[in-house]
């Protein structure tokens, strides 16, 4: 077979050529013959379809980013491996094409495992020896373990920063951050270095960084590789990780839902998706709808953030942002943030029978106003709220009026539960109450809701938490969508008295009032310090009405701790593992009432925009 290997004379010359391009950097092909080309191991899933780019009978446009266009001169000919034929494989038009083929056009390699592959180009009769040139990327967890690039996926960081000793080959305790690694052909260079670019699901750029490699121990059958791995690099979700000295030099801002890509001079070598964290067997990542408010001071006055409806839709989003950046600890996003709605305080449209002491009528009636029109309602001897509220109902329809009951959870020192009545004008607007004097009831309470911000929001105390304050009721109601499985977000002027910055309802109280979160200016100027929002939607979506230091150990890094305020990275800004799984348990596919909607993986496109970086995180005292 004349010029199947090359001759004693001709043999320096190609491995000198294949050595000078070893010691360059990584490129499509070499300026010399005897290298076809250079390729990386296609270990990542790029279409998103849950199976390796590499093991595909069929590669659509979106897994085809890995392969590299073979050059000019070989199209045509016959281009036969005899010698690692399993390290790489022909594709043209996505199709594989066998070894010992005709190249098409289009012909491309797709690298599968690192490696030399030996092969023989035919033309004419006349055959080369030339080589083709497999790299492998990858990542390893704390345990030295190699991911599986398709099911796995980075995470950001649950923990605060820590200094990392040791070499390439050291275990470390982080959860969340990964080595880097490199398996190459053994060649004679310098140590290289990574480029680390992380994007946004829309796939702006967010950030990007260089991370050194160290020489590693390769893994059992890979001796005859050169072995390559990175410091722990920790995705974080925002510039106070980003910065901190401790981590700064390993640590990129990340975001669920996108990517990060490893690049070697421009070139990518693998793509992960970021979503929830890897230990956890749940989906790659999770979406809540939000639907968010901020009331004005009065009718038509100023509203509670910012100068004007702008700025108050932009200090919600803002928020949101924020809230979505902490969650993203467990995989979980909000949506709805573009569509902040800045309302008036609702008129006085809700009327309360029992309201938290739940007793029923000793036979007797009330008179209201609803838009200054009389109404009176008769109460039977045993009456209970429920059926009072039934028959207010049906008095009101007379006077071409509507009205929704909502029943309330029996408050601690109530007998049974009270119900609420939502009344509205027959175009659906709110109506607006008033009574025309006391009950003629011995025992059934009347009242009609108001709201008044000039002294603060009644707020709930431990006796009444689960049915809310008349004045929250109202308030609440009047925007309520009767949507359980969406979260009303609801910034306010302020709470009355000292200390309430932010408030929640959650399902598991079985009020009419659920997965609401109300928060005032005062948890917005907190921003810095406590994460309110982000805590207060936290309970909602852990379904939990209580903190975990209030009946174990105080940490006051943990998002969920009841007082803590700290600006830094090791403030409370932190989500364990245990808090990840309950939220995806108590709020996902399953649950009673189910906020979070898993959000399967589509094939990612960067785009080049680079998105700036968002404002610093910050908590609140709750």
């Amino acid at each position: 077979m004349k010029g199947l290997f090359p001759s004693r004379r001709t043999r320096p010359a190609l491995f000198a050529g294949l050595l000078a391009f070893v010691l360059a950097p990584i490129r499509g092909s070499s300026a010399d013959d005897a290298l076809l080309v250079s390729a990386v191991a296609d270990r990542d899933d790029d279409d998103g379809d849950g199976t390796r780019d590499a093991d595909q009978a069929f590669l659509p446009e979106a897994a085809r980013v890995d392969t590299v266009p073979l050059p000019a001169r070989v199209i045509g000919q016959k281009l036969f491996a005899f010698a690692g034929s399993e390290r790489a494989r022909i594709v043209a038009n996505g199709r594989p094409v066998p070894w010992g083929s005709v190249v098409p056009a289009g012909g491309a390699i797709q690298g599968i495992e690192p490696g030399f592959v030996d092969v023989v180009v035919e033309s004419r009769g006349v055959q080369n020896a030339a080589r083709v040139l497999v790299f492998g990327a990858g990542l390893k967890d704390g345990e030295m373990r190699s991911l599986d690039l398709v099911r796995s996926r980075f995470s950001l960081e649950r923990t605060p920063p820590e200094r990392v000793e040791g070499d390439a080959s050291a275990r470390y305790d982080d959860p969340d951050a990964l080595r880097l690694t490199l398996e190459t052909p053994p060649r004679a260079e310098s140590v290289p270095r990574i480029h680390i670019v992380s994007y946004a699901a829309q796939g702006q750029r967010i950030d990007e960084i260089d991370v050194p490699l160290e020489r590693s121990t390769c893994e059992r059958g890979k001796s005859e590789l050169a072995c390559f791995a990175s410091i722990p690099v920790r995705l974080v979700m925002d510039d106070v990780d980003r910065r901190h000295p401790l981590v700064s030099g390993r640590s990129v801002r990340g975001e669920v839902g996108g990517a990060v890509e490893l690049q070697r001079d421009g070139r990518k070598l693998l793509r992960v998706r970021v979503g929830t964290p890897r230990i956890a067997d749940v989906a790659p990542s999770y979406t809540a709808k939000i639907r968010p408010f901020v009331v004005r001071f009065d009718r038509g006055g100023a509203p509670s953030v910012g100068t004007d409806d702008k700025t108050a839709a932009d200090e919600m989003k803002t928020e949101l942002a924020l809230a979505s950046a902490i969650w993203g600890q467990c995989g979980v996003t909000f949506t709805g943030g573009a569509d902040v709605h800045v309302v008036d305080p609702p008129p006085s449209h809700l009327v309360a029978f029992g309201d938290t002491g739940g007793v029923g009528a000793s036979g007797g009636s009330a008179a209201l106003l609803v838009d200054k029109k009389p109404v009176r309602v008769t109460f039977g001897a045993g009456m209970g709220p429920v059926l009072a509220a039934q028959a207010f109902v049906r008095a009101i329809e007379k006077e071409g009026f509507t009205g929704t009951i909502s029943t309330n959870a029996r408050t601690m020192p109530g007998a049974r539960p009270g119900a609420d009545v939502s009344v509205r004008r027959a175009n659906g607007e709110l109506a607006s109450l008033a009574l025309a004097g006391p009950p003629e009831d011995a025992t059934m309470t009347v009242r009609v809701g108001h709201i008044d911000f000039a002294d603060g929001l009644d707020h709930f105390t431990d006796s009444d938490s689960v049915a809310g304050t008349l004045e929250e009721r109202t308030l609440v109601k009047a925007l309520d969508d009767g949507d359980p499985s969406t979260i009303e977000v609801i910034i306010i002027p302020r709470f009355s008295g000292s200390g309430r910055i932010g408030e929640s309802f959650i399902s598991s109280d079985f009020s009419s009032l659920r997965n609401v979160v109300l928060i005032d200016r005062a948890g917005i100027r907190a921003r810095a310090t406590s994460l309110t929002l982000a805590h207060e939607i936290g309970h909602v979506v852990l379904d939990m009405p209580g903190h975990p230091d209030d009946y174990g150990t105080d940490t006051p890094t943990l998002l969920m701790d009841s007082d803590a305020a700290d600006a830094s990275p090791f403030g409370p800004r932190r989500l364990t593992l245990a808090e990840c799984t309950r939220a995806v348990r108590q709020s996902g596919p399953g649950s009673r009432v189910q906020l979070l909607t898993p959000v399967p993986l589509a094939p990612f496109r960067p785009s080049a925009p680079v998105r700036p970086a968002p404002r610093a995180l910050g908590v609140t005292a709750r």
